[in-house]
């Protein structure tokens, strides 16, 4: 189903996002890289260039409404027609409510959230026009809040809220509305987050936690697309919570609080 798709895949120099454009780029898509790092961006779009995919590269902030404009128009000028739009970029944040600077919030709502909504209003007249898909990339966090990581629980949460919406306003068009709620991955060494101050750090390495690969995530992912799935939990611990918070979220927010406290102390 890939072959001569165009697809956008947003916040793709690193991580999960470069790993998806490699794989969809191998399957024969034309692929529509997109970062806010162009030095990163332009460094694997030749690596790409070399395994001879079809691809393109626009440089951005999605959380800057003319920025996600100019990527739509850099796409359709490009290759004349968009069929699935990836909402991939975010960043995270950790850090209590009491002790995360306002700004934090702000920023991490600008890019996690807004830029998934600006993404999807600027690229949708041409994904209905293709009967295309669009696909959230959301987070485990996003079912249940998670102690030291409001922020970016609350920005992960919000997405479902528009899926849920943009589902009922694009029925009947054959329009593909799909959110995965990603679990632990390997980070990408160049992966950073803000700490409660603001400040960018490098994100440290999860050795106490089971880590799922960056391609197995990739595939999840893929077959989301080519499955036209509404909603996914990935890994079984994820899928257990899924399951666990619709029947009982107290024994979720239970488990949740002595991880919380075990990781303060």
């Amino acid at each position: 189903m890939w072959n001569e798709k165009v697809v956008i895949i947003t916040g793709s120099s690193i991580g999960i996002g470069r790993s998806l454009a490699f794989e969809i780029g191998k399957k024969g898509a034309k692929i529509v890289l997109n970062a806010r790092n162009e030095d990163r961006m332009n460094k694997t779009y030749e690596e790409f260039k070399t395994n001879g995919f079809e691809l393109t590269a626009c440089s951005g902030d999605v959380s800057k409404y003319k920025d996600c404009v100019k990527i739509i128009e850099h796409t359709i000028s490009t290759y004349g027609k968009i069929d699935i739009l990836i909402n991939n970029a975010g960043i995270s944040a950790e850090g209590t409510l009491e002790e995360t600077k306002p700004d934090v919030f702000k920023q991490i709502m600008e890019v996690n959230f807004l830029g998934s909504v600006y993404m999807t209003r600027a690229a949708l007249p041409y994904i209905k026009q293709t009967r295309g898909s669009i696909l959230f990339v959301g987070s485990l966090a996003g079912i249940h809040g998670l102690g030291n990581y409001s922020a970016y629980c609350s920005s992960k949460m919000a997405l479902t809220a528009v899926v849920e919406s943009l589902r009922k306003e694009v029925h009947g068009t054959g329009t593909h509305i799909g959110i995965a709620y990603v679990g632990f991955t390997e980070n990408d060494p160049e992966k950073t987050y803000f700490d409660n101050n603001g400040h960018v750090k490098a994100l440290p390495v999860r050795e106490k936690i089971k880590q799922v690969s960056v391609k197995k995530t990739v595939l999840q992912l893929m077959r989301m697309i080519e499955k036209r799935k509404y909603k996914s939990a990935f890994t079984p611990l994820g899928k257990l919570n899924a399951i666990l918070n619709r029947i009982s979220p107290y024994i979720v927010h239970n488990i949740l609080l002595r991880v919380y406290r075990k990781n303060r102390n």
